[in-house]
């Protein structure tokens, strides 16, 4: 017995050295996935190094209809406390989203996390509106290189304006994330926002150069590209969306890891 489980020991070491996992701190192509991906599939966070960045994105190319984000997550023993903040619209309407999140890695194979949402409205010669919500997910490790993971928007059916008559938009989805090489990843996803139409995501990410990550992803309902320039623990991107019989979304962000990437 103590023979078969030194053998199985020393055979795990290796494949994690020949082989190194999905989450990995030094894995910048993960890394760079979790920021494209954070808000939706929080869970996979946890399996990635403390962060802060941002995001902005002009829909569609029109200025009403800009996105900016600023998210992070502290990664304090196996604990993620995730927070980001974000506005999507312009200065005479558009909504606020502010959320605060905990998450919590068991031995590097099952995570779990969980957020709350504080929703704003806003609208010129309107009161505002102010909401409540909250979302879950769950991700594990089937293998050194392959992660599931789901997640869940608003599973109580909450209301805006917290007592009034429409429901917050339930949204699930279901999705995994495979590294069959270290400079190669791929991910796909599924979606849906109730009421609304199912989404299928497939992405592929590659390190073509040391510093360059590279990255393509098509749906049902739009095509991307995006190009990332990473030094020491900095990470930079560009990324350009098209949706389908719209316009272009392009998009620019800036993260900080707190390990070397």
């Amino acid at each position: 017995m103590e023979m078969r489980k030194t053998i199985k020991v020393l055979v795990y070491s290796c494949l994690a050295v020949l082989m190194p996992g999905i989450g990995s701190s030094q894995d910048a192509l993960f890394c760079a996935h979790i920021t494209e991906i954070a808000s939706e599939r929080p869970s996979l966070g946890c399996f990635a190094p403390s962060y802060a960045g941002f995001h902005i994105r002009n829909n569609f190319c029109t200025k009403e209809l800009t996105y900016a984000e600023v998210s992070g997550q502290i990664i304090l023993r196996k604990n993620a406390i995730q927070a980001s903040v974000s506005h999507y619209g312009y200065a005479d309407y558009g909504e606020m989203a502010l959320s605060v999140g905990y998450g919590r890695n068991f031995g590097n194979r099952f995570a779990m996390t969980a957020r709350i949402f504080y929703l704003m409205a806003h609208a010129r010669h309107y009161p505002s509106r102010h909401s409540l919500c909250a979302d879950f997910a769950i991700a594990c490790r089937a293998s050194p290189k392959l992660l599931f993971d789901a997640a869940v928007y608003n599973p109580f059916m909450l209301r805006y304006g917290i007592v009034g008559q429409e429901v917050i938009p339930m949204r699930f989805s279901i999705g995994c994330t495979y590294t069959p090489v270290r400079k190669l990843l791929l991910s796909l996803s599924t979606a849906k926002t109730l009421p609304g139409a199912w989404e299928v995501d497939f992405h592929f990410a590659t390190r073509p150069a040391e510093p360059l990550l590279l990255a393509a992803e098509c749906s049902n309902h739009r095509i991307g590209l995006y190009v990332g320039w990473r030094f020491k623990r900095l990470l930079f991107s560009a990324r350009a969306v098209w949706h389908y019989r719209i316009s272009v979304s392009p998009e620019i962000g800036g993260f900080y890891f707190h390990k070397t990437l």
